[in-house]
């Protein structure tokens, strides 16, 4: 096994894997926060836009994952966690959605997906 580290990494290869483990998650939790959030959409443009507040957390610490239907949040920063899971209010286009973070502010921002997208045309006789 052979370990590399790094003053805010360190990374373990074994087996061809490499697992990556930050020093933060050896961390206590204290507190768990929902973060202040809000969103705006405007459903004939199909334009989504919403504003995380997390401040103090550096960016590397932001983890965002999301599907058509919903996203998730979570972001550390000395014993707080911050987590925030939403739904959107239409299903989303996952390859339009873009996330900007500094300062503390994520912003994100996406299409709706057009339901007609999978839509099959039907030769009529």
């Amino acid at each position: 096994m052979a370990e590399a580290k790094d003053k805010d990494t360190t990374m373990v290869e074994s087996g061809g894997k490499k697992d990556l483990a930050d020093k933060n998650k050896d961390e206590e939790i204290y507190w768990r926060i929902r973060p202040y959030y809000s969103a705006d959409f405007d459903a004939d443009s199909g334009e989504y836009n919403a504003r995380v507040e997390l401040p103090g957390v550096p960016k590397d610490q932001v983890k965002l994952r999301v599907l058509p239907e919903m996203f998730d949040l979570r972001a550390t920063r000395e014993h707080t966690q911050y987590l925030l899971t939403e739904y959107f209010p239409y299903e989303m286009d996952v390859n339009s959605i873009e996330a900007k973070y500094e300062h503390g502010l994520l912003l994100v921002k996406g299409k709706f997906k057009d339901p007609m997208d999978s839509a099959v045309d039907i030769k009529l006789t």
